[in-house]
């Protein structure tokens, strides 16, 4: 039985000052009963509720309808989707390239408020831990608690960091605002630097660290493997290939990739294999399927499908089992190549016990590491080294050997690891982020099928050095902060 995050919330929630980016919901008048830091933290177990609601806050799944968070600004702004067969235009300004930055129903707007609500819980949780007495019996549970918190807070500055910092190879550029301390309402904070907000995310994850508990190892909770899956993301991006090979090696060798019916089930929840960590969902979460769907899945009901262009690189060699993953073969309807009357069901979120729309978010599995282990092995030990870690991954979702692929120079290799990580990993939030940090070096960009775009007669493509593989900070925070930086707009 699932562990729910979201019981007892509701004491939790009193604790909350909303952030400054313009959530002016906040009174000023103390009224009588209210429940502070000082008087709602008392027990460890208070500890643990008020964990469990920074859990209830990361939201990479947020959204439905033609608004959305990571996932859903992953799919509608790249390559992923065309309109489907029950579109009434959700999506269609932003698949046009178009990031409104002043809509709250934004990703810039979702993101940035969603990671600062859980910084600005995280914040509160880990400032209460001085008014708990904690016994000797409970010091190791009291610790693992604390570390949870640090390595959340060390994910939702990492996300803030990849959607908005404009220059991850600029540690003198413009990071987001550390927030490592219970903020006011009415601050104004500038953004810290690049290096600065990696380093912070470094600090606590290394506190971290030093506090879980490494015989608590569910994936549906903070543990020492998810630390190393945060820091080799961070050294990815920071261009640390050799750090970033160092985690990523150890987190395969840990995690075995899963097999063809293996993968099948990860998405039916039923199979957790490579899964390093993943967010629970039950009945009352949210529905990542309603990020496509009005209601769940099926035929007639998605507003969006998968592109042609998507279809057409997972079928491009027979017997790649993610093709069953990403397109449902019961409600899909195939007329030919690029066929603009194709209706490609999305199959990535098929539903669960849980609910017709609900299921898990996979946040950091084992492919994804094998991913990058290939990507910083071609920058630094060697190209045919990459090229075993590309064809081990092709040898499991292919349920075969695979041939060895043979690249010629860097270039090469990084193209043909960007194409698997968008076979491997669509759906799930990468797509975008993976454009920006390898699109300008290799000059690929958005490029979509000509059928797809038509769908939503919109722009087909966008160069890989246009700004907008940056969210721009949301008009509601510069409204409110007049010491916060913008980022390049166009």
């Amino acid at each position: 039985m699932k562990t729910i995050f979201y019981k007892n919330q509701l004491k939790f929630a009193a604790l909350i000052t909303l952030f400054f980016f313009s959530c002016q919901d906040a009174i000023d008048i103390q009224q009588d009963g209210f429940l502070g830091p000082d008087n709602a933290y008392n027990t460890v177990d208070d500890l643990q509720s008020g964990l469990n609601g920074v859990y209830a806050r990361y939201l990479p799944d947020s959204g439905g309808n033609g608004t959305g968070g990571e996932i859903y600004h992953s799919s509608v702004f790249t390559d992923e989707i065309k309109a489907g067969v029950a579109s009434n235009g959700q999506g269609s300004t932003l698949y046009d390239f178009i990031i409104d930055n002043t809509n709250t129903g934004s990703a810039s707007f979702i993101i940035w408020q969603d990671n600062y609500r859980m910084l600005a819980r995280a914040n509160r949780v880990l400032d209460a831990f001085d008014n708990v007495a904690i016994s000797a019996s409970d010091l190791v549970r009291a610790n693992h608690i604390k570390g949870q918190l640090f390595a959340l807070r060390a994910l939702g500055h990492l996300k803030l960091l990849e959607y908005f910092s404009p220059d991850y190879n600029d540690p003198n550029g413009l990071g987001v605002i550390n927030l490592d301390f219970v903020n006011d309402v009415n601050d104004q904070l500038p953004r810290n630097t690049f290096s600065e907000t990696a380093a912070l995310i470094k600090s606590d994850l290394d506190q971290a660290n030093g506090l879980l508990d490494p015989s608590e190892m569910s994936n549906i909770f903070i543990n020492p493997d998810v630390v190393k899956a945060l820091r080799t993301r961070l050294a990815l991006i920071e261009g640390d290939y050799s750090t970033a090979l160092q985690y990523a090696s150890e987190l395969v060798s840990s995690y075995p990739l899963a097999n063809q019916q293996q993968y099948l089930n990860m998405y039916q929840d039923t199979d957790d294999t490579e899964l390093i960590f993943k967010l629970s969902r039950v009945s009352g979460d949210n529905d990542v399927a309603l990020l496509y769907y009005f209601n769940f899945i099926s035929a007639t009901d998605g507003y969006l499908e998968v592109s042609n262009q998507l279809f057409n690189d997972l079928s491009a060699i027979p017997g790649d089992i993610r093709l069953s993953a990403v397109l449902s073969s019961t409600f899909s309807t195939i007329n030919g190549v690029d066929d603009p009357s194709n209706v490609l069901v999305i199959n990535k979120y098929p539903g669960s016990a849980d609910g017709q729309a609900t299921n898990d978010i996979k946040v950091f599995r084992s492919s994804e590491m094998l991913l990058i282990k290939a990507e910083a092995e071609a920058r630094t030990v060697g190209l045919s080294e990459a090229a075993i870690s590309i064809k081990t991954l092709r040898d499991a979702r292919f349920g075969v050997a695979t041939p060895l692929p043979s690249y010629a120079n860097i270039t090469e290799a990084l193209t043909d690891i960007l194409l698997e990580r968008k076979k491997e990993l669509c759906f799930e939030g990468h797509r975008y982020l993976d454009l920006k940090r390898l699109g300008g070096e290799l000059g690929i960009g958005i490029n979509r099928n000509p059928v797809d775009c038509a769908s939503f007669q919109a722009s087909c493509v966008l160069p890989s050095t246009d700004v907008k593989f940056t969210l721009p900070i949301p008009q509601a925070e510069l409204d409110a902060n007049a010491n916060i930086q913008t980022n390049p707009s166009n």
